[in-house]
């Protein structure tokens, strides 16, 4: 009775240290785990990404080889960005995100030119997108223009374009449809432009407005691998690769390892600026089927410039790919995304994956418990243990295996596989490798009574 007692007095110390590093989460390890397993599924899993977004999505990038074959600079002046749209207006894409912030007027910045007097030429051309129907979305701040030394969308330009909420915090790693702000509720990009998509194309259940969206949970944003089949008639993707499945497996487990597993082409059909100053007819008719009707997002990809995300597949890539993808996720699931699943009521920290995940914490102790404390017998003598520590350990894995594949299936956001995983290991590895040296002819003695005489 005295052996039961202290065995189960351990167990629940035991259980209880697990469940409180659980959800009171030290220096970050389980939220680290908990987001690293995301990104490994979604690798495994990317080769499987549906191409609904991508048929829909083109990404325009402004780079430095644009700024040199052009013999301009960065910030891009008024009266080239004034040429850059145009040109883009002439292919009658169906919206147009701009992920630049228009805080600063630079214009005087060119000789010979009157003070503001390009800004408001770029400002005539914004016009013409509202003119001819084509939304024209403006990256945004979400903070007041002018006070407490806050800056946003020049006032010019503001009035011809729809804002998009381009800075947030307190989200993570995932997307939110829309944050609360100085300014009030603000839809981020993606929906922004999924709303557009939606004017044309037809969805169900959009949220009715900015306060609505910005009540459902964020995007736990997926991303694509394989490219856009279209990509090799308007670049060269011969040193473009894929990495297999296991490599990824590997690298994803084995991160520090090196990138080679990544892939080191963008997923999202990517023209370059200097693409749409093309004027051979046939290249201008390949842009306009390209172009006309999508949803283009246009961004930098300048050196210098600290405006780049992280890709779980890709590595870091400008952020404009992060709206892109969103937006991908969005055409793909519509409002049934991939999320963190519903937190518990009157909870604003746990979740029902919490709830699920502390329900395997409670297994692995009581597996952990068994394993060290062999069973009594009728007799009194110890007896063989009823549950093997590889089949304990299988279990652990199958349950995880189900789970987040029921999860995934789903769109949740998985349990903490590696984590679990992991933790697994070490508390089944010491009984496991005694498992394992039991059955070696001459070493189970000694791992059972010591040295004989």
């Amino acid at each position: 009775m005295l052996t039961s007692s202290r065995f189960s007095l351990r167990q629940m110390l035991f259980g209880l240290s697990l469940i409180l590093i659980a959800l009171l989460d030290p220096i970050g390890l389980a939220s680290s785990t908990d987001e690293a397993s995301s990104r490994w599924l979604n690798r495994l899993l990317a080769n499987w990404y549906a191409d609904a977004g991508q048929r829909q999505v083109v990404v325009v990038l402004i780079d430095d080889e644009y700024l040199q074959q052009n013999d301009t600079f960065w910030p891009l002046p008024y009266a080239e960005q004034s040429r850059l749209f145009k040109r883009l207006l002439a292919y009658q894409p169906g919206a147009v995100f701009i992920d630049l912030l228009y805080s600063h007027d630079h214009s005087q910045a060119t000789p010979g030119q009157a003070p503001r007097v390009q800004s408001q030429a770029l400002a005539n051309v914004f016009e013409r997108y509202w003119q001819q129907g084509i939304p024209l979305i403006v990256a945004n701040t979400g903070v007041e223009r002018g006070a407490q030394g806050g800056v946003n969308t020049l006032p010019s330009l503001a009035q011809v374009s729809t804002p998009a909420l381009v800075s947030w915090s307190g989200f993570g790693s995932q997307y939110p449809l829309a944050v609360y702000t100085d300014l009030g509720a603000m839809e981020t990009p993606a929906l922004v432009m999924y709303r557009q998509y939606c004017h044309l194309h037809g969805c169900p259940e959009l949220p009715a407005d900015a306060q609505a969206a910005a009540l459902r949970p964020p995007m736990a944003v997926q991303w694509g691998v394989h490219q856009s089949p279209l990509q090799a008639q308007v670049s060269d993707i011969s040193d473009c690769k894929v990495p297999g499945l296991f490599d990824q497996l590997l690298q994803a487990l084995f991160w520090k390892l090196g990138s080679n597993a990544q892939a080191n082409c963008a997923y999202n059909l990517t023209l370059n600026a200097r693409d749409l100053e093309v004027t051979d007819p046939d290249e201008q008719a390949l842009l306009r089927q390209l172009l006309q009707g999508k949803q283009v997002l246009v961004g930098a990809r300048i050196a210098g410039t600290g405006d780049v995300t992280q890709s779980p597949l890709h590595g870091k890539v400008p952020g404009v790919y992060l709206h892109a993808m969103a937006l991908d996720n969005l055409i793909n699931w519509g409002m049934g995304y991939y999320a963190a699943t519903p937190s518990l009521p009157g909870s604003v920290s746990v979740d029902v994956l919490d709830v699920i995940e502390l329900a395997l914490l409670g297994l692995l102790t009581y597996l952990k418990g068994t394993l060290d404390a062999p069973l009594l017998a009728g007799n009194g003598r110890h007896a063989r243990l009823r549950l093997r520590p590889l089949t304990a350990w299988a279990l652990v894995v199958v349950l995880l295996g189900s789970l987040s594949a029921g999860l995934w299936l789903n769109n949740f956001t998985p349990a903490n596989v590696l984590g679990l995983l992991l933790l697994s290991m070490t508390l089944f590895s010491q009984r496991i490798q005694a498992a394992i040296e039991s059955d070696v002819p001459g070493r189970s003695i000694f791992s059972s009574q010591g040295t004989q005489r």
